[in-house]
């Protein structure tokens, strides 16, 4: 019988197979928490009141969210999508609008995409411990559309606010929304793939690179090799900021 260790290494390898990949990485997994870095969860009293700038941990924005944001997508969604992963990781994920299943199951990525996306994570050694992820929005839209402008100017200073919480040093866009919303452009991912952008957090500059999403590489699989050298940028721009 086959272990489940060794059912992950095929995984990984048949992934790496088919994106034509003929070179490794290190062997072990790598760590980017800073363990000096905790984050607060202070409780602030009469939060449906209190300005977002206010909100200094998750526990307090989702409950903001939750209690006292008046908007259509909150009523037609049965979830909120909160993020995941390891909240003292200097790496963020920021994926697309969340899709009718991953609203049903309360989870940022489901079925297929995610064991896409965690095979990507271990193509360059990354694992669900070492990053966080989250959607860019936490509720679906009807028929999947785009953000309306009442919508972007309700939900956008969310997703900056969780940034400011997390206060990463790379953040990776994985999909078309979040590089539409965050960085208001507007020309496709497949035309800004490829190299970093940068994204301002109060006094600091972020490196952002936008990588093509699961679901899109299950559609388009000969994009997978375009992904691969994505991911060889951003295990450079990990060794350039020394996060190893």
């Amino acid at each position: 019988m086959i272990s489940s260790n060794m059912h992950n290494f095929l995984d990984d390898l048949k992934w790496q197979i088919e994106a034509g990949i003929d070179e490794a990485l290190s062997d072990s997994p790598l760590n980017f928490s800073e363990d000096s870095t905790k984050k607060e969860n202070k409780k602030i009293e009469n939060i449906s009141s209190t300005n977002l700038d206010q909100l200094k941990n998750f526990n307090d924005l989702y409950e903001y969210l939750a209690n006292s944001i008046d908007c259509e997508l909150k009523n037609i969604s049965k979830n909120l999508n909160k993020i995941q992963g390891n909240l003292n990781s200097k790496i963020m994920i920021i994926t697309n609008i969340p899709s009718p299943e991953e609203d049903k199951e309360g989870k940022v990525l489901v079925g297929k995409s995610y064991d896409l996306f965690i095979n990507i994570l271990s193509s360059i050694n990354l694992s669900l411990d070492s990053i966080c992820y989250t959607p860019v929005i936490p509720w679906k839209t009807p028929g999947e559309r785009d953000l309306n402008e009442v919508e972007i100017d309700l939900l956008l200073p969310f997703i900056k606010k969780q940034i400011e919480i997390i206060n990463p040093k790379i953040l990776i866009f994985l999909g078309a929304d979040p590089l539409k919303y965050i960085l208001q452009k507007d020309d496709g991912i497949l035309n800004s793939r490829g190299s970093f952008l940068h994204y301002k957090n109060n006094d600091s500059t972020i490196s952002c690179l936008p990588i093509l999403a699961p679901d899109f590489l299950m559609r388009r699989p000969e994009y997978k090799r375009e992904t691969w050298n994505d991911l060889i940028m951003l295990s450079e721009k990990i060794k350039e900021l020394n996060l190893q």
